[in-house]
């Protein structure tokens, strides 16, 4: 279960409705970027039951947590269990269908006084069909705290992880702690490309858990498209930089392990000197 003390301490507040405004949101086209970096972070606070448009869901996760698809949602929102965290967009309140959905889980989170947090492109999202007076948003007629995750994660990196990546390079929480465990057994750990060579990635590190992931649930794509596949997949988590280098290092370590579980265990606890 959650920690709600420790979450209430790195949002810094006891409200229970939290709009977090995520520039990476700002595009929903199908080449935009990072959509999905701030979910390791609510993960590690213990929040991971994740509501966002199918549009974001490219079968791969590099955090595991529990998906509930907006557009199915709606029918059965009585049944969700809070706290939850919400992906949308403006657009996607507007002209998508999640106008409706965002203003049940205000009122239960209202009501409930259970956590709910709205990740979305701006700190006023609006609610046109029921705050209908011009200029107005939800932070004007609820009880919510608005914070900014480029803020909020640069802050919780200084003060809870030991990472050697910048923040302005990523700020998708799992790639630092990947940098974090690296540091700690003299590993690279100081750009994306450095922590995912498996040749000397130590065999504690976050950066195997893709590839027990490509196997064990997305196997046949990553046989059809080759890299091609994992760069897409990546792209949902990752800012900027090169991730097709990225992409070619997990499939060189996946055919070394023949793409067999049990032979990449067997090069997972093999001595980065003898890989």
């Amino acid at each position: 279960m959650p920690n709600s003390a420790v979450t209430e301490d790195i949002l810094r507040t006891r409200t229970s409705t939290v709009v977090i405004r995520d520039p990476q949101l700002q595009k929903r086209a199908q080449h935009a970027r990072a959509q999905l970096r701030s979910i390791p972070l609510f993960d590690e606070l213990g929040v991971d039951t994740i509501v966002h448009a199918d549009v974001y869901d490219n079968d791969f996760k590099l955090t595991d947590y529990t998906h509930r698809s907006s557009e199915d949602l709606l029918n059965t929102v009585d049944d969700v269990e809070f706290p939850l965290v919400h992906i949308t967009t403006q657009q996607g309140i507007e002209e998508h269908g999640e106008e409706e959905l965002v203003h049940e889980l205000l009122k239960r989170s209202a009501e409930e006084q259970k956590r709910y947090i709205l990740v979305t492109d701006t700190t006023s999202p609006r609610l046109p069909t029921y705050i209908q007076k011009p200029g107005r948003s939800l932070v004007d007629d609820y009880d919510v705290a608005v914070r900014d995750y480029e803020t909020l994660s640069t802050q919780y990196l200084e003060d809870h992880v030991d990472s050697a990546l910048p923040a302005s390079q990523t700020r998708n929480l799992h790639y630092h702690r990947a940098s974090e465990h690296h540091k700690q057994h003299d590993a690279p750990a100081d750009t994306l490309e450095n922590i995912f060579d498996y040749t000397r990635a130590p065999s504690g590190s976050p950066v195997w858990e893709s590839l027990y992931y490509f196997i064990e649930h997305d196997l046949e794509n990553v046989l059809d498209d080759y890299s091609e596949r994992i760069r897409e997949a990546l792209r949902s988590w990752t800012e900027r930089g090169e991730t097709q280098d990225v992409a070619n290092q997990m499939l060189d370590a996946l055919r070394v392990c023949e793409f067999e579980k049990a032979q990449l265990e067997a090069y997972q606890q093999t001595n980065p000197g003898l890989r």
